[in-house]
């Protein structure tokens, strides 16, 4: 497996091969002594295959749901409330 990670890595450092034709792409697989199904996967784009051939896991996203803010009109009323209330106890 590492050798095809080597191959990847050094695929992906030549800008020419990106543009470049497929059958030079499949002469430098060759050339490599790169696996027939790791030829086939690459030449064909084929991502779910890379990922078998190479033990990739399953993506996995974690999400949090952060908490929602109160509303600041509730915090409002409520310190006016406690005012209110300060402003009675106060005056008795």
């Amino acid at each position: 497996m590492s050798d095809a990670i080597d191959l990847l890595e050094s695929l992906g450092a030549d800008a020419d091969l990106v543009r470049g034709a497929p059958e030079v792409l499949d002469e430098l697989l060759r050339r490599e002594g790169a696996e027939p199904t790791l030829r086939s996967a690459l030449l064909e784009g084929d991502v779910s295959t890379l990922r078998v051939l190479l033990r990739c896991p399953d993506p996995v996203c974690c999400l949090i749901n952060p908490a929602e803010p109160e509303d600041e009109e509730d915090e409002e009323e409520e310190e006016d409330e406690d005012e209110d209330e300060d402003e009675e106890d106060n005056d008795k």
